[in-house]
């Protein structure tokens, strides 16, 4: 291998070293090692397997183990300093331009001789440096980052979700089931598990009540966006008890990746209830509570190195109780309605009188399912009070960031501007040759 061969190797291996760094001489689980390689390969564009065998080189003989063997191959070539300065720049003005459309722009403006750049040449480089696409969307996306948090405390931060449950036949008939959970962020801890019959925004509420009366209130909770999640109910609940409200960015599950790991965890569950699927919900909900205690809560967890019982309950933080009748209010049901002009408004086919004074305005329906026949009625601005049903005749009429990756502002697409000029050189070559076809050149 010649000097400038060496050199090469030596400038890969390094580079080979910086992608592979997470990985080396990190104890973590398999779990944790796996994701973390996925992410490399995501990040710069080379397949798990390829990290992996940089991995075991690196593991087996060091830094030599890096170096490719023999003659460096052409793709491993360095793109020069410049050159990628300018690939850089390009990647910025249009973030999604393509590589091959970045190289015939550099070819077009001179900057490079035509078919001398490959793809995988400057699309190796410009990961290195930090531009790759995929890159690109992560630092630009306003979602969350993908690096773990987790908060100090318990009931600091609870994060909710609905799971599918194992399907029952009861009485002779298909039984689905629906796992609605709530679960600690700190320790890991689940506040209140059970399983339903339904998806209504009524199991939302029931395990959010029994979680708060076991345990308290939290100052966080964190849902998806799921519709038994997004209510007017759920937020003026949370305003009452003080909790901050908190939804997933959609389409960006970074943040549940606890609840989710819990849910694969349920799945282990399920699997045994499969094999004899208990008679009925109640019974389901017995079972669940006896793996949940003796398969979860009193088992080690990778991360806390504790059980989350014991995370939990060693925990500092004072339980924060609210008293009763702020928890009976907090929890009734509460619907919007919009004020007619008489000073009415229709709910659960009655009509209530609610004053000429709030006319046309949207008000908050608060009342309890069992008993309507007095609602508590929110106007905003305005002191609550009740409302009964009306009498006939008694009315009328709401990135990580990082330097140096913002898009660049343009005047114009150089793209556009390179092939505008190539073909306005081609016409005029064409016309010349044409022009002195008709004069006779011999040398055209």
């Amino acid at each position: 291998m010649g000097m400038k061969d060496k050199q090469l190797a030596k400038e890969i291996a390094e580079r080979r070293m910086g992608m592979i760094a997470p990985l080396v001489g990190v104890l973590s689980s398999p779990e944790e090692y796996y994701e973390k390689r996925r992410e490399i390969s995501v990040m710069y564009e080379v397949s798990t397997r390829t990290i992996q065998r940089y991995v075991d080189a690196y593991n087996e003989s060091g830094m030599d183990g890096l170096e490719p063997k023999g003659k460096v191959p052409e793709h491993n070539i360095i793109v020069s300093k410049e050159i990628l300065a300018e690939a850089i720049r390009l990647r910025r003005e249009v973030p999604s331009r393509s590589v091959p459309t970045i190289i015939r722009i550099l070819e077009l403006e001179g900057k490079v001789e035509h078919d001398t750049l490959k793809r995988t040449t400057l699309q190796r480089a410009l990961a290195g440096a930090g531009y790759s696409t995929a890159m690109m969307k992560m630092y630009q996306d306003n979602g969350y980052g993908s690096q773990r948090f987790q908060r100090v405390h318990r009931c600091d931060l609870w994060q909710g979700d609905i799971k599918y449950g194992p399907t029952l036949r009861i009485g002779g008939k298909v039984q689905p089931t629906y796992l609605s959970c709530l679960i600690d962020d700190a320790t890991r801890y689940i506040i209140h598990a059970q399983f339903y019959g339904d998806m209504e925004q009524t199991i939302v509420e029931d395990t959010m009540k029994k979680g708060i009366q076991k345990y308290g209130i939290p100052r966080r909770i964190y849902f998806d966006n799921g519709s038994q999640y997004r209510t007017h109910w759920m937020k003026r609940t949370c305003s009452l008890l003080g909790i901050r409200l908190l939804y997933a960015k959609p389409r960006n599950p970074q943040g549940k990746g606890k609840q989710e790991r819990f849910n694969q965890t349920v799945d282990s569950f399920i699997a045994e209830v499969n094999l004899n699927p208990p008679e009925s919900i109640e019974d389901l909900n017995t079972q669940f509570n006896a793996w949940l205690s003796e398969c979860y809560h009193h088992k080690v967890h990778s991360t806390l190195g504790v059980t989350p019982e014991h995370a939990f309950k060693s925990d500092s933080m004072p339980l924060n109780y609210p008293d009763d009748a702020l928890l009976a209010s907090a929890f009734l049901h509460c619907e919007p309605r919009k004020v007619n002009k008489s000073g009415c408004i229709s709910f659960m086919g009655k009509d209530y009188d609610v004053g000429l004074l709030y006319a046309g305005q949207q008000i908050d329906v608060v009342y309890d399912p069992q008993n309507i026949a007095r609602v508590r009625i929110e106007p905003k601005g305005h002191e609550p009070f009740y409302a009964e049903p009306a009498k006939n005749g008694t009315h009328v009429g709401k990135k990580p960031k990082r330097a140096g990756i913002d898009r660049i502002p343009v005047d114009s697409s150089r793209l556009l501007d390179a092939v505008t000029k190539t073909a306005d050189e081609r016409e005029r070559r064409a016309v010349i040759s044409y022009t002195r076809a008709l004069e006779g050149d011999e040398n055209v």
